[in-house]
């Protein structure tokens, strides 16, 4: 394992992941999830179209409250606000509890330099403080410490030792904590809602401190951005009620306060903008703003499951803190955070506020290529090859003519260089296959002998492959043909070129457009379009489109189906009359690769051929649906993540004891054949396509 990859936080992250979705869906048992972010999200748009009109309500009615109410532009301005508070009254203490924002202000150091001590109250945050770290998770911020760490950092804070199991631990936590809020001039919180017609604020928290925090002190200090403005109780309950749920798995959590006015001596409330109201400005991603700060996208996210917060943060962690990162602190520190993101779209599962993450890092890196100095080797692969399907079928064809020198016997290419070892230690690269998908085709249609047809074609179907089929896997191209002219469609092979989507995906909006232009001319004429890649089903049903925006990507969309989905669609359950019993019936899992299952939709639709084909239930793998580690040029600016995570798989797969591997993505086949191929595992890795080629009758 790289030493990038702690295996002991590996091992943490697995099993909290595996605890939070265990507990998450308990919580929403009888719940429809879907419906209740819907409504929220929708109720939260309604809200930042007239952001001003609730900040200014709210302003009013928590004065009438008795409260002083502050607007601050940046974060400077905030801390500004803030020191100037507490010297007017002399306080030299200040407590702090459920404030991300206050990270964000970096508010501690910054009082610190005025002589004045900030205290974190909530444990985790507490824990990272005395450690001189920065939290590592938005919700639990101490997540990557174990108990004896802990102990550590108490005692060397303590000057005593601490033993390091938990009643231990929290006792010294309560003592300490509460020494501090008993002496400190004022406390410090967020808000998680602020509801306009009240003036007041609401507050969650599973730790009692947090009503400490705000009633013991004689100053409350509310910091909280202005996007937490809600119009009543009514929408600040349906977060609650989505929140929780979403967030750690509870129903509610130990704490719901709502605290109107000062409750003794004074409340300052500081609204932050910093540049909140640029990103409400921006259309295009105006819906980062519905976050409510659940983490839930970090607690599904491949990436920070085997890195966590230390690695893949800058104040705010994983894809949706790459969005916040680039607007509130500069594109430069987000660069870093938006190309740990895989693009997978499991975050946009989870999300509480239906936010599009995965895509508005697409769209984030769009403006890192244009405003920051382009890495070489992606300008070149995306802008220079892929962009131009000249270049790249020059470049195929020369992997071709070395085949020779580079490939073994099994089809595999050579081992690397040593110093390229990290590419190919994990798994077994294939070569380039002799002759590409469009060519073994034409010469199959080339030598058939003519037939006369009683029935015309039920329609054109052109077979789009994308680059891994037509130069790598042309067996899978050839089994889709089969299968598609045994049900009596014309068959015709789409152009030959590169969707588009791995410069799209990696911000290189130039090459992607130039290279989705000749695929869309290369398709025109088809009833409809069948693609063997979900990646491809997407640019040319979804990203294409969007990119170029003209009538004729438009019309093309709804030509687009995966494989799978098409034959359920146009032979819907009949098709199942066309396959014979398997004579000696093999065990096959299933693996959902990550664009066919979660935007697409498409995982139950190959299912379901798969139970027709082979006329009983699969082995699910445990994990089915979590990500091998190729996701195209990620696997080879981040190996060491890309192994790591294919190891999970490779291990669910063996433990299935299964004879099949079953999928849908040519890459994922790329990724889990090469690496049972170097575990010298005799499983076949098949796309669906191969195996319903197998099985139906001809």
């Amino acid at each position: 394992m790289s030493k990038n990859v702690d295996p002991h936080l590996r091992q943490v992250l697995k099993d909290f992941s595996r605890n939070y979705l265990a507990k998450r869906e308990a919580c929403f048992a009888g719940l429809d999830f879907d419906a209740l972010r819907t409504d929220y999200a929708e109720r939260k748009d309604h809200v930042l179209e007239r952001l001003e009109d609730h900040l200014a309500e709210f302003t009013k009615n928590a004065e009438a409250r008795g409260s002083t109410v502050r607007r601050a532009s940046t974060g400077e301005e905030a801390n500004r606000l803030i020191l100037d508070i507490l010297e007017r009254r002399q306080i030299k203490l200040l407590v702090k509890s459920k404030s991300m924002v206050s990270e964000e202000t970096q508010l501690n150091a910054f009082l610190a330099e005025h002589g004045i001590e900030a205290s974190e109250t909530d444990l985790g945050e507490w824990i990272v403080q005395l450690g001189a770290e920065l939290p590592t998770h938005m919700v639990m911020p101490a997540i990557h410490l174990t108990r004896k760490e802990v102990a550590a950092v108490f005692s060397h804070n303590l000057g005593r030792a601490v033993p390091d199991d938990i009643p231990s631990l929290v006792g010294v936590a309560r003592e300490e904590l509460r020494k501090k809020i008993l002496a400190a001039g004022a406390g410090l919180t967020g808000a998680n809602a602020l509801i306009a017609e009240s003036g007041s604020i609401m507050l969650i928290t599973n730790e009692g401190n947090g009503r400490l925090v705000t009633t013991v002190p004689p100053v409350h200090i509310v910091l909280a951005s202005i996007e937490k403005v809600v119009p009543s109780i009514r929408e600040a309950l349906g977060l609650l009620r989505i929140l929780t749920r979403n967030a750690t798995g509870q129903n509610i959590t130990s704490y719901v306060s709502f605290i109107a006015g000062p409750h003794a001596a004074a409340q300052d409330i500081i609204l932050l903008d910093n540049h909140r109201s640029e990103v409400l400005a921006d259309a295009r991603f105006r819906d980062m703003l519905r976050c409510v700060k659940c983490s839930a996208c970090l607690n599904v996210c491949p990436v920070y499951r085997l890195i966590g917060g230390r690695r893949f943060s800058h104040i705010y962690m994983g894809g949706i803190g790459s969005l916040f990162t680039a607007w509130i602190h500069g594109l430069k520190e987000s660069r870093k955070l938006a190309d740990l993101c895989m693009g997978c779209h499991r975050c946009e599962e989870y999300c509480a506020a239906k936010i599009p993450i995965a895509d508005l890092i697409i769209r984030l890196k769009e403006r890192l290529t244009a405003e920051l100095r382009k890495p070489f080797w992606k300008m070149i692969a995306f802008n220079g090859v892929l962009g131009k399907p000249g270049v790249a079928r020059t470049a195929f064809w020369a992997g071709r003519a070395g085949r020779p020198v580079i490939s073994r016997r099994d089809g595999t290419a050579r081992r690397l260089p040593p110093g390229l070892r990290k590419y190919d230690q994990f798994r077994a690269l294939p070569a380039p296959a002799p002759k590409t998908f469009t060519a073994l085709f034409k010469a199959k249609q080339a030598a058939k002998k003519p037939t006369w047809r009683m029935h015309r074609p039920k329609a054109l179907v052109k077979i789009f492959t994308g680059c891994l089929v037509e130069n790598f896997y042309p067996e899978i191209g050839l089994a889709a043909a089969d299968v598609l002219e045994t049900l009596g469609y014309e068959v015709k092979p789409g152009p030959a070129s590169c969707c588009g989507f791995p410069p799209a995906g990696s911000g290189f909006t130039k090459g992607a457009k130039r290279a989705f232009r000749t695929v869309l001319e290369g398709l025109r004429g088809a009833d409809s379009v069948v693609t063997l890649c979900p990646t491809c089903a997407v640019m040319l049903s979804l990203k294409g489109p969007e990119l170029l925006d003209n009538e004729e990507s438009r019309a093309l969309a709804p030509k687009v189906l995966p494989f799978s989905s098409f034959l359920l669609l146009k032979e819907g359950w009949g098709i199942g009359h066309r396959f014979d019993p398997d004579p000696h019936p093999q065990t096959v899992t299933y693996h959902d690769s990550c664009h066919h299952k979660y935007i697409l939709k498409a995982a139950k639709d190959s299912r379901k051929l798969l139970w027709i084909a082979l006329g009983r239930e699969m082995r699910e793998m445990e994990g089915a649906d979590s990500c091998c580690g190729f996701a195209g040029s990620f696997s080879v600016s981040y190996p060491e993540i890309s192994r790591a995570l294919l190891e999970e798989k490779l291990a669910a797969i063996e433990k299935t004891g299964a004879d099949i591997v079953a999928l849908d993505c040519p890459g994922c086949l790329l990724q889990i054949k090469g690496g049972l191929s170097r575990r010298h595992n005799p499983s076949r890795v098949c796309h669906t396509a191969e195996l319903l080629s197998e099985r139906i009758k001809k």
